[in-house]
């Protein structure tokens, strides 16, 4: 079974497209002790009040640079928090942008889906061919999520250059996309441009080949530090671009880690965190 099979299979069972953002910030993190014993804690926190509730998103990604800027042991508690949650049976993307020459991407394939037992990772594609393909051809057939269209204020300086067909320098990568995938290929596009997610929908559905879209920037209100998207609109987006929401998934980070902040009961912040997931579900049905 591919990558987007498992994907598309998991989304049902859960009921939602959610993606549980895992960016630890030890300032918002209401959990007594040692940074690493903070982070641990407060997202084992987090996965009991899910599976105590039965309330789970669909997939959760933490990004490897948080857990790394730590210490040494914060990248062994990332290690030991993807266990527990895939524990759970949710699948885990590894959020570490990964892309180099064609050995190295190997051993960062290795890396991600064998030392820290990922489903996915996110991988540049600025390289080409050589340097994505390791990880598509990996034996463990895991998740490939290509960073197509990107939310933040720099992606215009090479995203947006124009291209001979009047189009835009990432409709090239979307075109790569196509010819690469093996069923084990998605593709990253923000949440903050829903015109361009429609226009990035339509071209896939013209070229008959639909790849699993994760969306970062999805913002929750009344929770600061989210890029804006609405999730909502998002998925209208993808509707208006004729594609199907089987197997993309849409990331907030800040807004459901950090949903406490909507009552301010600190004690409080997995339930809280579990009650937005829950909500934004809801809301997406």
């Amino acid at each position: 079974m591919t990558y987007s099979e498992r994907l598309e299979k998991r989304i049902q069972e859960c009921g939602n497209p959610i993606c549980l953002g895992m960016d630890p910030k030890l300032s918002l993190m209401p959990v007594p002790g040692t940074p690493e014993e903070k982070i641990r804690r407060f997202y084992l926190d987090i996965l009991e009040e899910c599976t105590k509730r039965n309330v789970k998103p669909a997939v959760v990604k933490p990004n490897s640079a948080y857990y790394e800027c730590v210490s040494i042991q914060g990248m062994s508690v990332l290690h030991d928090l993807i266990l527990a949650y895939k524990g759970e049976n949710i699948p885990v993307i590894l959020d570490a942008k990964r892309g180099d020459i064609g050995k190295s991407s190997a051993a960062y394939a290795d890396a991600a889906f064998n030392v820290y037992q990922a489903d996915a990772v996110t991988v540049s594609p600025w390289m080409g061919k050589d340097s994505v393909g390791p990880f598509l051809e990996h034996p463990t057939q895991s998740g490939v999520y290509v960073l197509l269209r990107t939310s933040n204020e720099g992606a215009a300086d090479f995203q947006d250059l124009p291209i001979a067909d009047r189009s835009k320098a990432f409709f090239s990568v979307a075109k790569k996309l196509i010819e690469w995938d093996n069923g084990n290929l998605g593709a990253v596009v923000g949440a903050t441009h829903p015109e361009e997610l429609e226009k990035i929908t339509e071209f896939f559905v013209k070229a008959d080949h639909e790849i699993p879209f994760l969306i970062p920037g999805v913002s929750i209100q009344g929770v600061p530090g989210g890029q804006g998207g609405d999730a909502k609109t998002v998925l209208q987006a993808i509707a208006n671009g004729g594609g199907k929401h089987k197997f993309h998934v849409l990331n907030s980070s800040s807004g459901l880690n950090f949903a406490w902040q909507r009552t301010g009961k600190e004690s409080a912040y997995a339930t809280a965190c579990v009650d937005a997931i829950e909500s934004l579900a809801d809301a997406l049905r």
